[in-house]
């Protein structure tokens, strides 16, 4: 799917998303911030894809505004994604379960792609915010998705140290 997003110099947010979380590890400390920290996993790539198109950073209170965007779909994801881990479980001793946990991780991935639109579309801050090097180069890049992460972790985990390793992780895997 791809967002409305016409600069075509970038891959749109849910492509460069798939291509991140592919990265061996990525999906692992992506995972393990969200279930250790809550982290919404959608908001952690935002705000690579964000850096990657040259913003260096949130502008005042836009986290904040991103995430009240995107709150209504998690309020359906959230419970979808404890169903679906309980289903796991089940597929063992139930065979039905697994027709069920396959229809349920796929519908919890429609809205993931459907909140990854809503995030993106909330994002957009005006031209004047972005780096004057649209694309950054590679430093510009790192800098800018590590402004974006310790901002985020910040937000979910205050000073939590174990959080913060995890970032740096998710980090190093992302530019390596």
């Amino acid at each position: 799917m791809a967002d409305s997003d016409t600069d075509s110099m970038q891959p749109g947010f849910w492509a460069f998303s798939l291509g991140l979380y592919d990265r061996p590890g990525a999906a692992t400390a992506c995972l393990e911030l969200q279930n250790r920290f809550g982290a919404d996993v959608n908001l952690l790539l935002l705000g690579f894809w964000r850096a990657r198109r040259g913003y260096a950073g949130w502008a005042d209170a836009e986290l904040g505004r991103v995430e009240a965007a995107v709150a209504p779909v998690n309020t359906v994801l959230t419970p979808l994604r404890e169903a679906r881990r309980a289903l796991k479980s089940l597929r063992e001793i139930e065979p039905a379960a697994e027709a069920l946990y396959a229809d349920i991780k796929a519908l919890e991935l429609k809205l993931e792609q459907v909140a990854q639109v809503w995030l993106a579309a909330a994002s957009r801050v005006s031209p004047a915010q972005r780096s004057e090097k649209h694309p950054p180069d590679r430093d510009d890049e790192i800098e800018a998705a590590a402004s974006h992460l310790v901002a985020y972790l910040e937000r979910i985990a205050p000073g939590d140290q174990a959080a913060v390793q995890l970032g740096a992780e998710l980090l190093k895997i992302a530019f390596s």
